[in-house]
């Protein structure tokens, strides 16, 4: 079986979405139907490079024997153009956040769940060979106790207009977290700042999550300060890690504290850097996504765990705006 995929929105990262699913097309993995857009420009552009349907009608592919949709659209529209693909029996990958508020994404993963339809949200870091090599180290417990772990995702490029840095930025070390240590954390701390004076999104969050076991999470996001950051440090009671997870590199720090006395002293011996294959998380993660569709598997990046995400970040806009720490309790 190769199913039938439809990509909805081909332009700023969507393009690249074009590319992958061409490439697993060409891998004989699927078969790449077509694009939905609303950018005549775009449709034009990919007719005449692509040779694949076009329509600026999503409607028109629904209709069709398509298997699945990858859904690369502004976030304010995941909620209504999820909820129809997927009420039409179709299955669905889409880009973070999976929806704007977390009453839409656990609406989004109930529907899932009644069509029994996979649903796969764009937790890319899930897929990259960095974090795998991380969460190795952690389920191994190379590392010890977690103590603490800390993250920025940002850099200088033009704000989006959909959502602010919470669900753009810092979402995705709210993830790298959940998929590394599995625990929920108990309580959000965040502050935010709205320098370019727009009301409803934040340009800069700093989010402190604390957890039962102890640890502590901390992560920065945004897209005002020079330069671009994908970084990703995890200290442990034995050993710990730094990360450039664009570069996809960890390094293993082999330091810890030894009590003698009543007193620590601080023990370093060395570090190494790890050997790691580099692969592209996108075409890790839609590769799985077909993979799912073919055997029924629940995805790594399910909707479960993208909903969770969605709360998180909107403990920590409660946090801000109460301007106090909030506990996290999900519901479901």
């Amino acid at each position: 079986m190769k199913p039938k995929i439809a990509l909805v929105g081909a332009g700023r990262f969507g393009k690249n979405h074009l590319r992958v699913l061409k490439e697993l097309e060409k891998d004989e993995l699927c078969t790449f139907y077509g694009v939905v857009d609303k950018n005549n420009k775009i449709l034009d552009n990919v007719k005449k490079n692509y040779g694949v349907a076009t329509t600026s009608n999503l409607d028109e592919f629904l209709k069709s024997d398509i298997d699945a949709v990858d859904v690369v659209t502004p976030a304010d529209t995941h909620f209504e153009l999820c909820k129809k693909c997927l009420e039409t029996g179709k299955h669905v990958f889409v880009e973070k956040p999976l929806a704007t508020n977390y009453a839409e994404a656990r609406k989004l993963v109930q529907i899932a769940a009644d069509k029994d339809r996979i649903l796969m949200v764009g937790l890319i870091y899930r897929y990259n060979p960095a974090v795998k090599k991380i969460k190795e180290l952690i389920d191994l417990e190379k590392l010890g106790k977690i103590y603490y772990m800390f993250g920025h995702y940002m850099g200088f490029k033009e704000p989006r207009t959909d959502v602010g840095a919470l669900l753009n930025f810092t979402v995705h070390h709210i993830d790298i977290y959940d998929y590394l240590i599995e625990e929920m954390p108990e309580e959000a701390t965040c502050s935010v700042g709205y320098f370019l004076g727009r009301e409803n999104f934040e340009d800069l969050a700093v989010l402190v999550l604390r957890y039962r076991s102890g640890s502590v999470g901390i992560i920065e996001g945004g897209w005002l300060p020079p330069g671009n950051y994908r970084d990703l440090t995890i200290v442990g009671s034995k050993k710990s890690v730094t990360s450039d997870l664009s570069k996809q590199t960890v390094i293993l720090h082999d330091i810890y504290f030894e009590k003698s006395d009543g007193t620590f002293k601080a023990i370093d011996k060395g570090s190494s850097t790890l050997a790691i294959k580099f692969e592209e998380p996108l075409k890790l993660e839609l590769k799985d996504f077909v993979e799912c569709i073919k055997t029924g598997r629940k995805p790594v990046a399910n909707g479960e765990v993208a909903s969770r995400t969605v709360m998180i970040a909107e403990k920590a806009l409660e946090s801000a705006r109460l301007k106090r720490s909030v506990k996290i309790n999900e519901i479901k």
